[in-house]
């Protein structure tokens, strides 16, 4: 997608886009940024009064205590309202607004997947839909009230103080403009540093997650010391850029201090040059350190603000990436039997410059068990992809049910077909969620039987809470054939017209396989399957097959006719 600079990467084409994904929360921030000057203007106020006091005192007059007393506690009571008021309503806006960013980010990332998500590691979108996404919190929460209070505050402050001694509002004026600029004038190159820094964050998340992911091979192959070396290399060029990240913080900190120190020196000099007595010097004096808070508002939030927009930027390439796949403007409606017809289909990954099928054909009738063999890396899981437009085809069409199913609207496409993948996810919950994926309102007769057409039902009833039983995210406390028949029985229970398994019976031994496939056959008359599997060997005589090799088909029929005529599958039957 083609977007203008200003639309893209500067700051304020961020600040806006971040604006409109969360307009209807902003009125909030409002009332925060109001109660932030308030509570601030209090805070100014206090000293004041504390100064016009020993001023007072100082010449003779005695202030009235409980006065002074009752007026300092009713201000401080003020400003500790408002303060928990900015508080309050600028953490509701922020946490509503990553709320909203997190729907967004996630809605419009399932219609992207899997095209857009194969190749990316899952840690790396991980740290872009939790870490990236909770940064973001700063522009919300600690941006827009600390911004305008470091105007407003110092500029009401100052035109207060005029009113005593012009001199030395003016005196204080200099020092107060000078802190507001230091942190625009290094805020390029803060910005340049944060958007190294959340880049390196996502290298280094990529990394770490493709480690866990792949720890097996890693030990097998002995591959520890070069990741470990590659980790260390990653995390010492994160570490170097946060260093000089930091470094400029402390420069930009210390020109501040030294500003605002230098700026009540100025007071004290330039006072009795004007000719101010005690009472105008003290109140500057008090204006000039209630000031402090105010106008490192602006550099306080800008190093989380450039961390914050940095993030944004890797969200918002996610949330308005276009996805590949998109529902059509008039979609047809699947009537028809669930047959299956693959014609002439040319496909290639997106930047692998080779395609991965090449003139594809071949059809599955309705009601059938039909096995798609061949080696790994021929093609056979592309098709299933194709099949549920995880992809749409370069050339050549596919079609269910007669119906070309780039016409079909995604969600009817998807209800008509489950896949069920060689290595499922379980979902954090408990296993009759995890079953009722699909399908939220299945009756617990339904999970029930699923199970037990995958022979489960005994594993099941022994479990400690039963169908309630929690299960984790990666399937721990199950083995891989169990897994994979869990995975089955979710499929079963969405009811769909057509089963895709994709090496999903693997972790099987060969009984245990025929028994599910029995009761994957008995489950729903006329559901049509379609088994993706290495294994020709275990393909029964009556089966239609479908031999693929290099993306090409190279021979189908009966397993019985193929076995007579010695050609390829007899050739893949031979290795087991």
């Amino acid at each position: 997608m083609n977007r203008s600079p200003m639309n893209s990467d500067s700051r304020l084409g961020l600040a806006r886009w971040l604006v409109a994904r969360t307009r209807r929360l902003v009125p909030v921030l409002g009332i925060s940024a109001l109660a932030r000057i308030g509570s601030q203007l209090a805070g100014v106020a206090l000293l004041v009064i504390a100064a016009d006091a020993i001023a007072a005192a100082a010449g003779q007059l005695r202030p009235h205590l409980g006065v002074l007393v009752a007026t300092m506690v009713g201000v401080a009571l003020l400003k500790a309202a408002l303060r928990y008021l900015e508080q309050y309503c600028g953490h509701w806006v922020a946490f509503g607004c990553l709320q909203r960013l997190r729907e967004l980010f996630f809605s419009r990332l399932l219609p992207q997947a899997p095209a857009a998500t194969t190749g990316r590691a899952g840690a790396e979108l991980t740290e872009r839909a939790t870490r990236d996404i909770d940064r973001i919190e700063v522009f919300f929460a600690h941006t827009l009230p600390p911004a305008l209070s470091a105007v407003l505050v110092p500029l009401a402050a100052l035109c207060w103080l005029a009113g005593r001694s012009v001199p030395l509002a003016l005196t204080l004026a200099v020092p107060v403009l000078v802190v507001l600029a230091i942190p625009m004038v290094a805020g390029s190159v803060g910005w340049r540093a944060a958007r190294r820094v959340a880049q390196g964050r996502g290298r280094l998340a990529e990394q770490l997650g493709d480690d866990l992911n792949g720890v097996r091979e890693i030990l097998a192959f002995n591959a520890g010391p070069g990741r470990l070396a590659a980790l260390d290399e990653a995390d010492r060029q994160l570490v170097a850029i946060r260093s000089r990240q930091g470094v400029l913080a402390g420069l930009r900190t210390g020109a501040i201090s030294t500003v605002q120190a230098g700026g009540l020196i100025a007071v004290m000099a330039v006072a009795p040059v004007c000719g101010a007595g005690l009472g105008p010097t003290l109140s500057a004096l008090a204006v000039g350190i209630g000031l402090w808070t105010p106008t490192r508002g602006v550099d306080d939030f800008v190093q989380g603000l450039d961390d914050s927009f940095a993030a944004a930027a890797r969200v918002r390439e996610v949330i308005e990436a276009e996805p590949l796949v998109v529902d059509p403007p008039e979609p047809v409606d699947c009537a028809g039997e669930p047959g299956i017809a693959f014609d002439r289909v040319d496909f290639r990954y997106r930047g692998t410059g080779r395609e991965t099928l090449e003139e594809v054909s071949f059809q599955v009738s309705p009601g059938s068990w039909t096995r798609v063999v061949g080696v790994s890396g021929s093609g056979k899981s592309t098709l299933a992809g194709l099949l549920l437009r995880g992809w749409d085809v370069e050339s050549g069409s596919v079609r269910l049910g007669g119906v070309e199913v780039s016409a079909m609207r995604l969600d009817e496409l998807r209800s008509q077909i489950a896949m069920v993948p060689q290595h499922p996810v379980l979902f954090s919950g408990g296993l009759a969620d995890n079953l009722r994926l699909e399908a939220p309102q299945a009756a617990t007769g339904l999970l029930e039987r699923a199970l037990a057409a995958v022979c489960l039902d005994d594993w099941a009833a022994g479990l400690p809470a039963g169908l309630g039983t929690p299960v984790t995210g990666r399937g721990a406390g199950v083995s891989g054939g169990q897994l994979q028949r869990i995975a089955i029985a979710r499929a079963l229970v969405a009811e769909p017209a057509v089963l895709v398994l994709d090496e999903a019976l693997s972790q099987l031994d060969g009984a245990t396989a025929d028994r599910v496939r029995e009761g994957i056959a008995d489950w729903r008359a006329g559901m049509t399957v379609v088994e993706i599997t290495h294994r020709a060997d275990l393909v029964p005589d009556a089966s239609p097959v479908v031999v693929l090799d290099a993306g090409q088909v190279v021979e189908a029929g009966l397993a019985s006719q193929l076995r007579q005529a010695g050609g390829p599958f007899t050739r893949l039957e031979a290795r087991g």
